[in-house]
């Protein structure tokens, strides 16, 4: 079966501000850790560890140009703690919610030939995509 995807029914907001001007790539979301691990005893035996550590970061490129980035630079310095929404109206379109995420620091500042673009990474205390 065919399906589409449109990045335009893809969005991004933190602390109920929609972001803007994305750049190359709308965002990549990742635990810090493997959901489950595996050990293994010296006679083959096998125990499945189950990790309660659900963290994890939310890394976002906007274009250089974007309004978002002095408001996403302010947050981070004034390590302001909010809500972080995304959004994903396609056909296997997912929503994730999560509360008390944080910009993880500032921005690298680069200037060039080319306007490169700029990116943010976002803690997330708990990643639970629904």
């Amino acid at each position: 079966m065919l399906k589409n995807y449109d990045p335009l029914k893809v969005n991004v907001a933190f602390n109920g501000r929609q972001l803007r001007m994305f750049g190359d790539s709308l965002f990549t979301l990742a635990r810090d850790e493997a959901n489950h691990s595996m050990k293994k005893g010296v006679k083959g035996d096998t125990t499945y560890i189950m990790n309660a550590n659900k963290a994890g970061k939310l890394t976002i490129t906007l274009q250089q140009e974007s309004p978002d980035i002095p408001y996403l630079e302010q947050c981070a310095e004034r390590s302001v703690q909010a809500n972080l929404a995304i959004t994903d109206a396609n056909d296997n379109g997912k929503i994730f919610f999560a509360q008390h995420c944080m910009v993880e620091k500032l921005p690298d500042i680069v200037r060039g030939k080319d306007a490169p673009d700029v990116s943010f990474v976002f803690l997330i205390p708990d990643i639970l995509i629904m």
